[in-house]
């Protein structure tokens, strides 16, 4: 039998669950276990629990990945975004009396010296 990516799956699932079942004694967490173990012996069965597996982990990476990132943004940067402008300290700040735009026109003619040694 080639050891696959279903079979760590059906490892983490039945090892996960076991610890749960030592750590907390609910007889219900010994049922997967037990598919687990089904699934290593019926080959199309693990496949299913694989796929349902990594189905539950999309989903869940999917939702942790937008909340996590909520979570930095109005608890770290915005924190600091405000007591930035409190404190009138901008990253990005036209000097008075400036030109309107910042924008920078380059009025260059690219000739075969500009590109032998870009680096």
């Amino acid at each position: 039998m080639k050891w696959k990516a279903k079979h760590t799956s059906l490892l983490v699932i039945a090892l996960g669950f076991g610890v749960f079942f030592l750590l907390f004694k609910k007889e219900w967490m010994l049922i997967p276990v037990g598919i687990s173990t089904i699934g290593f012996i019926v080959g199309p069965v693990g496949e299913y629990i694989h796929l349902g597996w990594m189905l539950l982990a999309k989903v869940l990476g999917y939702i942790n990945s937008r909340i996590l990132l909520s979570i930095i943004f109005f608890v770290i940067l915005t924190p600091i975004a405000l007591l930035m402008r409190l404190l009138g300290k901008t990253q990005f700040v036209k000097k008075a009396g400036a030109q309107q735009s910042l924008f920078n026109s380059r009025n260059h003619l690219y000739n075969k010296q500009d590109l032998e040694q870009p680096f």
